[in-house]
């Protein structure tokens, strides 16, 4: 319903040249992938005769056995495609091939090195089944095409590192092409007399390795990996792939009917791994900085004029300037932070974003807005008593222009602070905080602050009681007055829903995932428990009508960079109407 496909990759138990007995292992192998809910099947290069046979390859005798065998073993072969590798042989000569299996006959073979006139097809050949899979020989370069996984069949006698640079070079085909990748190669019970065969196994999408199993490994294995097929459609078309290839059509596989074996990551703009998320945090700094100090120098300014209230975006950006400054030899003291504390600030807040100044060394202000507002209420006929949105945006509007007139006074420039999802939502004052001069957090999604705080928190010495302070803050824009006990009334999650819910969204939206139906299901299967089923349908009806009306902003709002995996900039990553039409993405 839904496009999800189960993948299975299989190191079945083999003996060189016992074909009985391996028709045996692959049928059975087949039968339990098809009760786990797979979708295709994939076996290792020769797999029917063994790779270590020598000699005994150019035997008649062992390769009609081989050809009896693939034939009884595509008798068994039901609506799941199967594809297994085979010695076979064409006009007198022997090639090594693939055999792509289903419904009790062999739809057709891949064969290396082929007559031009044979009739049968070079790797790279795409079989569709709905899901769209190519056939490779492992090692090879994937040919571009629409196919939604490559599929690589091997046998490679193991050596030290191997395995390592083996799954290298798939995630960064499954990264380049935006698509799933999956490889077998031969098991140990292929000869040991001179190598060692290990067996290993792989599934990745995207530059991410779903499910593996490292070589060299003893006896038969088999893993699994569920993926999304319209995620991968939605590259293809954004990446406008055409191919020569020929779709070669078979009988539709059957998609997974559980989603088990399915990478659905509650962070998904985050790295899982710890060693890879501290790496993903450092790019993400040095992207910022790079970007801010290049913009810094070619405009000839002298300050940045930054707005501080200890709240996560505000100091996120402050981290960064602090980074930049250091990278480019800068004083601290070209970072120009100023406080504007209001109607809802806090002393908890105010007293984070004025500490963190201060350790870093950045020249510090205080300019209250209150007396500014009430004005502006006067001036405009406004009742105070009246916490509106009237009453809100002036507060923005007013900070917004005390940080550009300073700009204008110190020749600087206003950096933003605005976060990715707060774009998304359009959860900004237009011409308030909605507008700077140079943006570093646009493409950084809410939910990655936290971890880059974190990892701040190991790089600016002093630091980590603030920004763990910081982190523990309930997220607000502070605009409101305080509760009767002086703390935050106005909670911005309270309002919204999860930052992490929405950032869930939006991170499938612009991956190609946007029929409200699937990204339900996906929320559930991803936050199973978490959040009950009327929330998380309450924040995706809201974050799909906030994404479609709010584009004005986005398309009126200023640089920035993207030190984020996804940008939507107006001005060329996300073009789209102010006025479009949203009703199809809401339910």
């Amino acid at each position: 319903m839904f496009s999800i496909n189960r993948i299975a990759v299989v190191a079945p138990d083999l003996r060189a040249a016992d074909v009985a007995f391996n028709i045996r292992c692959l049928t059975g192998a087949y039968q339990q992938a098809v009760e786990q809910g797979a979708s295709l099947v994939l076996f290792p290069a020769m797999a029917v005769s063994g790779k270590s046979c020598g000699v005994l390859l150019d035997q008649p005798y062992l390769l009609n056995s081989v050809s009896d065998g693939a034939n009884e073993f595509a008798l068994a072969a039901g609506s799941v495609p199967a594809v297994f590798g085979l010695p076979l042989v064409i006009d007198g000569k022997r090639y090594e091939a693939i055999a792509v299996a289903q419904n009790g006959e062999i739809a057709g073979y891949v064969v290396k090195d082929a007559p031009a006139d044979a009739p049968v097809y070079a790797p790279g050949a795409v079989f569709d089944a709905g899901l769209k899979f190519s056939v490779n020989f492992a090692g090879d370069m994937p040919l571009p095409s629409m196919a939604h996984i490559h599929l690589f069949c091997g046998a490679e006698a193991e050596v030290p590192g191997l395995w390592q640079s083996r799954r290298e070079f798939y995630r960064a085909v499954s990264r380049q092409g935006e698509c799933a990748v999956a490889a077998a190669f031969a098991g140990s019970g292929e000869s040991t007399g001179d190598q060692l065969y290990g067996g290993a196994l792989l599934i990745g999408a995207h530059g991410e390795i779903l499910s593996s199993r490292p070589s060299p490994a003893r006896g038969a294995g088999m893993i699994f990996a569920d993926i999304d097929r319209e995620r991968i459609n939605a590259a293809l078309l954004h990446k406008n792939c055409t191919s020569d290839v020929d779709l070669l059509p078979l009988d539709d596989a059957p998609e997974a009917d559980d989603w088990r074996y399915f990478s659905n990551p509650v962070h998904p703009f985050l790295p899982s791994d710890p060693v890879e998320r501290n790496e993903f945090c450092r790019e993400t700094f040095a992207l910022q900085s790079i970007g801010l100090g290049e913009r810094f120098l070619r405009c000839g300014a002298k300050k940045l004029v930054l707005g501080i209230s200890g709240g996560l975006d505000s100091t996120l950006a402050l981290v960064a300037l602090a980074m930049m400054c250091n990278e480019y030899g800068l004083p601290m003291d070209t970072v120009l932070a100023v406080t504007m504390p209001g109607f809802g600030t806090t002393g908890r807040t105010k007293s984070n974003a004025v500490k963190l100044a201060e350790l870093l060394g950045a020249e510090v202000r205080e300019i209250p807005i209150a007396a500014a507002c009430k004005q502006h209420f006067a001036d405009i006929g406004h009742d105070p008593e009246n916490t509106n949105s009237v009453y809100e945006n002036s507060q923005a509007r007013e900070r917004t222009q005390i940080l550009m007139d300073i700009a204008n006074e110190v020749n600087g420039i206003v950096i933003g602070t605005g976060d990715l999802s707060e774009i998304a939502l359009g959860w900004s004052t237009f011409n308030g905080d909605q507008m700077a001069m140079y943006s570093v957090n646009s493409s950084i999604p809410k939910s990655n602050i936290a971890a880059l705080l974190e990892y701040a928190a190991q790089v600016l010495p002093g630091s980590a009681e603030i920004l763990q302070d910081v982190i523990d803050t309930p997220v607000s824009p502070e605009l409101l007055p305080l509760d009767e006990n002086g703390e935050i009334a106005q909670k911005t999650e309270a309002i919204l829903g999860a930052y992490e819910v929405h950032d869930y969204y939006l991170w499938h939206l612009v991956h190609g995932v946007s029929e409200p139906e699937k990204l339900f299901a996906l929320a559930q299967h991803a936050f199973a428990g978490k959040y009950p089923d009327e929330e998380l349908l309450r924040v995706r009806d809201l974050f799909m009508r906030r994404f479609f009306t709010q584009q004005f902003k986005r398309t009126a709002g200023p640089d920035g960079i993207q030190a984020g995996v996804v940008s939507l900039s107006a001005r060329g990553a996300w073009m789209m109407p102010s006025d479009i039409n949203g009703n199809l993405w809401r339910r």
